[in-house]
């Protein structure tokens, strides 16, 4: 006989028991109770065969999705949030200052018309005898007082020998002798100015050194061999009037060469 057959024989036996033992009046006040369904044959898990291991248990069922929440919180949430300030407008570029018309500017000063011919230099006077000269500062190295001169054989009368001038060796000549006029007569004013361009230096013996002094152009004039002196045209730059007694400018870059 079936085992499910016997089990429901037995539950059906104890309901029908169960039943004629409770009172008439009883099971009338009380409302009849439905029975449970009880799971069909089909709907029960065979029984294990003899010698063999139950079936594992179906695992439970996932828990169900969380409901979504509700949009009310949602929209609170975002009406408590700050309202972001709007951005300035960009500035706008200011109007250019008023200026005046042409006519009302004031005009700029007219350069003078001697602002761009006028031109100074810079010359060091000094004396041979009782004749002035002048030789352009930028090529005099120094001024220095007579020392020992080494005579050399074979020169010319002017030159009078070597100095040794901080261990270079500077040959000297007499400016007087040079120029044609009488020598140097040794003094306490007598003097070497030391010239130096490109390597090349040369001390010119004098009567003595009187001032630096700025001569503009316009107070030099070109040379005039008939009225000063002996002086070869290579050696005269001009002559600059600056007093009562005329003052010859001589080129250095030709005494040096």
């Amino acid at each position: 006989m079936n085992t499910t057959a016997v089990l429901d024989d037995y539950l059906g036996e104890l309901l029908l028991d169960a039943a004629a033992a409770t009172p008439a009046a009883t099971v009338a006040a009380k409302p009849a109770v439905a029975a449970p369904p009880f799971p069909s044959a089909a709907a029960q898990p065979p029984a294990p065969a003899p010698g063999h291991a139950p079936a594992p248990a179906a695992p439970p069922a996932a828990p169900a999705t969380a409901p979504a929440p509700s949009p009310a919180p949602m929209a609170a949430a975002a009406a408590a949030a700050p309202t972001p300030m709007p951005r300035p407008a960009a500035a706008q570029p200011s109007a250019p200052a008023w200026q005046p018309p042409p006519d009302v500017r004031p005009q700029e000063a007219a350069p003078s018309p001697r602002s761009g011919t006028d031109h100074s230099s810079r010359w060091l006077r000094l004396r041979c005898g009782d004749q002035a000269y002048a030789l352009e500062l930028l090529k005099v190295q120094e001024v220095v007082l007579p020392a020992p001169l080494l005579p050399l054989r074979g020169a010319a009368p002017s030159m009078l020998g070597v100095m040794n001038l901080r261990g270079q060796v500077v040959p000297v000549i007499d400016l007087g002798l040079h120029l044609g006029a009488a020598a140097i007569d040794s003094d306490l004013q007598t003097r070497i100015v030391v010239l130096e361009e490109d390597g090349e230096s040369l001390g010119l013996r004098v009567s003595a050194v009187e001032d630096v002094t700025s001569l503009p152009d316009q107070q030099i004039e070109p040379p005039d061999n008939a009225r000063i002196c002996r002086i070869s045209n290579n050696l005269f730059r001009g002559v600059a009037r600056t007093g009562k007694h005329p003052v010859i400018l001589l080129d250095a870059s030709q005494l040096l060469h």
